[in-house]
């Protein structure tokens, strides 16, 4: 099934990016050209999992003028990759399925299929992190938030 194949690469491109969790790490595909739908969900998942965290460091509220307008601009070349990805995604269903003919009275019931795999792909990130806070007690957060309602 195509999701159990997705986020069983979307879970190596995230237990890869942590093991250095850093955005400046150097790239490299596992999968090759040739195998071009895992290449393509591979990147794709990268470049998010690399977007992830640039948001985090500029969410600091003690970043730097100068290298938050760095990261901005990071960020903005790295959306225009998310959707390039996207592009190349479609690009290749569009391929896979272009001889297949469409019932009388189909719809569309979403987005295209690479946005899809996109709302996949973030998903998996959002997993991967919530289970990395699961550590944190709620208590002092509840406290405070009761304390600021007060």
């Amino acid at each position: 099934m195509f999701t159990t194949k997705a986020n069983k690469i979307f879970q190596e491109v995230i237990a890869k990016y942590h093991i250095i969790n850093t955005v400046d790490q150097p790239f490299t595909n596992a999968y090759a050209e040739s195998d071009l739908l895992e290449h393509l969900l591979y990147r794709k998942c990268w470049i998010d999992t690399v977007q992830w965290h640039y948001e985090d460091i500029i969410r600091d509220p003690q970043i730097d003028p100068v290298a938050a307008l760095t990261l901005k601009r990071k960020i903005d070349a790295s959306n225009q990759d998310r959707t390039d990805m996207v592009e190349y995604i479609d690009s290749y269903f569009l391929e896979k399925y272009k001889d297949v003919e469409v019932k009388e009275g189909a719809t569309i019931n979403t987005e295209s299929p690479a946005w899809g795999v996109d709302r996949l792909s973030i998903l998996a990130l959002k997993v991967y992190h919530m289970n990395e806070e699961q550590h944190v007690p709620m208590l002092p957060i509840v406290i405070e938030l009761l304390a600021k309602q007060n």
